[in-house]
């Protein structure tokens, strides 16, 4: 009996058993699926965030692509002031053959700028009286002197609209490190986009208040510092349509390589059919003087009170020389007019029946030449 019972309490609790393995099975499986469709759900969360973040980054890289593609640079404009000095103005036409628009250049020249106060290294004590009297003579009619003048001729060209500027030469009264620092520093100032053309004369190189201690050299390396370089080579403007050849340091007979230099600039403009511009200091002895309304020789004598041109008086041209004028002169020649400074009064003329020449008042007075090349008329018009 008591065997029997025992074999029931047996099977009892095997049943019990089973019955447990069983409810823990199902609760296994029951969280198994549970952290399985919360793995699913999760990855189609992940998936649908990921497939939209594609999409703003798409969105946002094709709209800058877009932006970059369609939008056009921005070119930084620069503010010119308008200059406080009112300026006299020298305008000339030119008739150039064959142009197909107008061109405006400026001209600028015999500024003869005075900076220099005091004894310096290139300013001698026995000669700071002459400077100072340079220094009083050269001034405008209202009492501006040129150190205060030419910021306002910077400011005057940057202001205006010109295809190019010629400096013509003495802009400086001599040559000194204080003299050149501001006109440096003033050259700085204009405007990249418009060419410049400065061919210097014998007051830009001038040495002559700082005694042995300061030499033409000295004046010379100041000047290749300049934005041009003072380069013989690139002493020249071509439009495309004419050229403008600038005669440097024009005071003096030419030497052979600034021949060769200057013959090579003709020769160019030549090949391509250019018409030609001489831009020099001293201006060129007339051949037809006697027809122009008021004579170069009396102009010069007026005042000058002597021959201030090449041609005559102190400027009497060696063969070199000699050789570049006759290319102005021949009747089959490129040129079509002669700008020049030096004489501190305008004057206009002809040189020859082919060649007219203007001189430009000069800065010192207050005067800014503007040239007007346009296309030459026909006949009967």
């Amino acid at each position: 009996m008591k065997s029997g019972r025992n074999k029931k309490n047996t099977i009892m609790f095997a049943l019990l058993i089973v019955l447990i393995l069983i409810l823990l099975a199902e609760i296994f499986l029951w969280i198994w699926g549970t952290r399985q469709r919360q793995n699913e759900e999760r990855e189609e969360t992940e998936s649908s965030e990921a497939a939209s973040t594609f999409e703003e980054e798409s969105s946002i890289e094709e709209s800058s692509t877009f932006e970059e593609e369609t939008s056009e640079p921005i070119s930084e404009e620069v503010y010119y002031p308008e200059p406080n000095y009112h300026f006299q103005t020298d305008e000339i036409i030119v008739e150039v053959p064959d142009l197909s628009k107008e061109y405006t250049v400026a001209w600028v020249s015999d500024l003869h700028m005075v900076t220099d106060h005091e004894i310096s290294d290139d300013i001698l004590a026995e000669d700071l009286d002459a400077v100072q009297a340079r220094y009083d003579f050269f001034q405008t009619a209202d009492g501006v002197h040129g150190e205060d003048l030419l910021p306002e001729i910077i400011d005057y060209l940057n202001y205006g609209s010109y295809d190019a500027i010629i400096f013509g030469g003495d802009m400086l009264d001599y040559c000194s490190v204080s003299n050149m620092e501001l006109l440096k520093s003033e050259f700085d100032r204009l405007n990249k986009k418009v060419p410049v053309l400065y061919i210097r004369a014998d007051h830009d190189y001038g040495f002559w208040y700082g005694g042995d201690g300061f030499t033409e050299a000295d004046a010379e390396n100041m000047h290749q510092k300049m934005a041009d370089g003072d380069d013989l080579n690139t002493k020249y403007l071509d439009f495309g349509e004419f050229v403008i050849i600038g005669v440097n340091r024009s005071t003096k007979d030419m030497f052979p390589e600034q021949y060769r230099i200057l013959d090579e600039m003709f020769t160019n403009a030549a090949s391509e059919g250019k018409p030609v511009i001489i831009a020099t200091h001293v201006p060129y002895a007339s051949k037809i003087d006697e027809t122009n309304e008021v004579t170069l020789y009396d102009r010069s004598m007026e005042i000058r009170n002597k021959i201030y041109y090449w041609g005559g008086g102190n400027y009497v041209p060696n063969e070199v020389t000699s050789n570049f004028l006759d290319k102005i002169y021949r009747e089959d020649t490129s040129v079509v007019e002669v700008l020049a400074g030096h004489l501190h009064a305008g004057w206009d003329g002809k040189l020859t029946e082919q060649v007219n020449q203007h001189i430009f008042e000069p800065a010192y007075l207050g005067s800014i030449g503007i040239i007007k090349f346009v296309p030459e008329k026909e006949e009967g018009e």
